[in-house]
């Protein structure tokens, strides 16, 4: 949805932009394309591969494209001084990127066997193979039933169990698989397994918690009529988006609260076209926020 998320978000094109999950800079370039010379950029991506790919495609922009190791919920923080409050639009796309799910090492599909890892940065966090060697079993099923595994989360818990029980270490892809179809047979076919690994991997970044900072801070460092951006991917995720546009964030600095409208009033979605291109679009889901005044309660 990348002309959708242009069109929306680049409402001044001198003005500074927030991209908080750069991937390998997609997005990002097409943002300093539409911009004037005076516009620019500050881009986090947790993925230290995805970083170095992105400052590669980005470096035909020189100095107006910042980019750093990072959390998107911790911008707040690193942002220079002088841009607080004074973004012109924020940008978050909550998927994976293509090419981290097509690579085995990673660990973050089914459909390859590889290290049971699925952390975006391989150094920092325990992996999804230490989540499932140590976690009590009413606390895998409580991420099961707050994730997007819906169908069986009982018997997917009594599963890793009884292999945990065997002395059985989940180590790879493979062996969650070989687990899961030996405890729930013909039910572990691939959309179970996918909302599985999903669930799993959100667990491991801490996806949801992440977004709940952003969503609550990163409106603050908007201008008076910037715009939050946000493509996500799972019902969660668009839910608190949604929910966004109905509280009053606070601004971190001011402790005032930070309004915000809903510039659609529904959701966009992506065309028929773009699915046919890019199955894994299907499921995409934009909503964008605009910074309203909000008058000082004091």
């Amino acid at each position: 949805m990348l002309s959708e998320v242009v069109s929306i978000l680049i409402t001044d094109r001198d003005g500074c932009y927030l991209d908080g999950t750069l991937g390998e800079g997609g997005h990002a370039k097409a943002f300093l394309e539409r911009l004037e010379p005076a516009g620019c950029l500050y881009g986090v991506d947790r993925d230290p591969e995805a970083l170095a790919i992105a400052r590669e495609n980005l470096r035909p922009f020189g100095n107006r494209a910042h980019l750093s190791l990072g959390n998107f919920r911790d911008l707040p923080d690193v942002v220079p001084p002088e841009w607080r409050g004074k973004v012109s639009g924020i940008f978050l796309d909550l998927g994976l990127r293509s090419s981290a799910l097509d690579l085995p090492e990673r660990g973050f599909s089914f459909q390859k066997d590889g290290p049971l890892d699925m952390r975006f940065n391989p150094e920092v966090g325990r992996s999804a193979a230490e989540l499932l060697a140590r976690i009590r079993p009413k606390e895998l099923q409580r991420i099961l039933e707050a994730g997007t595994t819906r169908a069986s989360p009982r018997a997917i818990v009594r599963a890793i169990v009884a292999w945990r029980d065997e002395r059985r270490p989940l180590q790879t892809t493979g062996d969650l698989v070989r687990c899961l179809r030996k405890g729930l047979g013909r039910k572990a076919g691939p959309k179970l397994l996918s909302s599985v690994f999903s669930t799993l991997r959100m667990e491991v970044n801490r996806e949801m918690e992440d977004l709940d900072v952003a969503l609550a801070t990163l409106p603050g460092l908007l201008r008076i009529g910037g715009v939050l951006c946000v493509l996500s991917y799972q019902s969660q995720e668009d839910r608190r988006v949604k929910l966004a546009g109905r509280a009053t964030p606070q601004d971190p600095l001011t402790g005032i609260g930070v309004g915000l409208e809903p510039i659609t009033k529904k959701p966009l979605r992506p065309t028929d076209e773009e699915c046919r291109r890019n199955r894994r679009s299907r499921s995409a889901i934009l909503r964008a926020l605009r910074r309203a005044p909000v008058e000082d309660p004091s």
